[in-house]
């Protein structure tokens, strides 16, 4: 393992331990005896398999401070609470010596009612309906983010900043909104200041605004300037500035399965804005929650969504993600999280990707009682608690991190 490599992995376990400092100080990352560390590895099934593209670019980015590196988490409640995400991105801008190549796309859940991740806040003005993927009931049109929100009052606006740490400093001078360009939408205003140059793109459907001076706050006005305008439909958002670095996306919806995001109709278009390196799959905790899942199903599924990054970027490489351990009605250890594991083991050997086996890193079947009783995981058995999202984030990151290494070490 290099010199560098082993002051990341030091950072990582020094943090972690950090997160139970109030139980002893002398406990370290390998004190959490819930872990199963030996397990926290990413699993390539044959010698093609790998993320030699993806590593390229990150080794181009930390040695050179060239290019972006751009990846993507996509799945369920789990992303959308973006704890667990926010953690792997933290965990990258810290290693690349927080080279920030912008927040990327997102969107501003408050609007929709629902879960907003608290490293970035909201306010708004207007009445908003919101659509979701994940409610069958729900009838919209969707693009990456899979939520919709639509207001037809005449006049509103949407206000967001950030909050910074040591780390994170999402600054950008680019600004995307995704949204119905169609004639009969509202117009757009920003407020934040005059923008120097604004493009509408029909094609894909978003206006850019582009900024003379960075900033980390961001206000739009959304106005009706034409009689046969009477609605303004949002689709998310994308803040990013020129500057080489990380551009982490997370997507996630509360309640989705893999066949929620095949109903976002713009998705490959939304998908050519980010243009993922590394596409990070945990799409499945809802999949195999009841009885009736389809294993074959689940996996045609991931199929069609590789199938539409890949008519994106062709060379996009796949960590998929097993469920977590999870229990049926908090009474009964979810098995189906068998199934769904096998599922994922065949799709990394289809795609020549790699397979992070969170499930067996828990301990197995069961073991969410186990991190649940260490208050890492919640009393429903599915979710995990604040630091649990920050553990995991860490492990993924960390076994990441053990695969950059031995691309280095064959790449002298």
């Amino acid at each position: 393992m290099t010199q560098f490599t082993k002051k990341i992995l030091t950072l990582i376990f020094l943090f972690t331990a950090f997160l139970l400092r109030g139980q002893s100080n002398s406990e370290s990352f390998r004190d959490f005896n819930f872990v199963n560390y030996n397990e926290n590895s990413i699993h390539f099934y044959s010698k093609e398999a790998g993320f030699d593209t993806f590593f390229s670019k990150l080794d181009s980015l930390l040695k050179f401070k060239k290019g972006k590196v751009r990846i993507m988490q996509m799945g369920g409640s789990h992303i959308q609470a973006e704890i667990w995400p926010d953690q792997v991105r933290k965990d990258f801008l810290e290693l690349s010596g927080n080279s920030n190549g912008g927040r990327g796309f997102f969107f501003p859940f408050k609007l929709a009612k629902t879960w907003n991740p608290k490293n970035f806040q909201i306010s708004y003005t207007g009445n908003w309906e919101s659509y979701r993927n994940s409610v069958k009931k729900h009838q919209a049109k969707w693009g990456i983010s899979g939520i919709t929100v639509t207001t037809k009052d005449s006049l509103s606006a949407i206000n967001i900043a950030y909050r910074h740490d040591s780390v994170t400093n999402y600054k950008f001078n680019r600004i995307r909104i995704f949204h119905d360009t169609d004639p009969t939408g509202f117009d757009i205003r920003l407020l934040t200041e005059k923008p120097l140059n604004t493009i509408v793109n029909k094609e894909i459907g978003f206006t850019e605004f582009l900024l003379e001076k960075e900033t980390d706050t961001l206000s739009v006005e959304l106005r009706k300037t034409q009689k046969n305008q009477d609605h303004f439909t949002l689709y998310g958002m994308s803040l990013e500035n020129d500057d080489p670095g990380i551009v982490y996306t997370s997507v996630g919806v509360n309640g989705a399965k893999t066949d929620s995001f095949l109903r976002n109709e713009l998705f490959i278009d939304q998908l050519k804005t980010i243009h993922p390196d590394l596409v990070i799959f945990c799409i499945g905790i809802n999949d195999a929650y009841y009885p009736s899942f389809c294993a074959k199903c689940y996996e045609e599924n991931y199929d069609k969504l590789v199938s539409w990054v890949r008519k994106v970027n062709p060379k996009a490489e796949f960590l998929f993600v097993t469920n977590n351990d999870s229990y049926f009605q908090k009474k009964y250890p979810n098995k189906r999280v068998l199934e769904a594991r096998e599922v994922m083991i065949r799709l990394a050997k289809k795609y020549n990707g790699g397979m992070w086996d969170l499930f067996e890193i828990m301990g197995g079947l069961g073991s969410v009682k186990n991190w649940e009783a260490n208050g890492f995981a919640k009393k429903d058995l599915i979710h995990f608690t604040d630091k649990g999202y920050q553990l995991i984030g860490n492990l993924m990151f960390s076994a990441l991190i053990k695969e950059y290494d031995n691309y280095l070490k064959q790449h002298k």
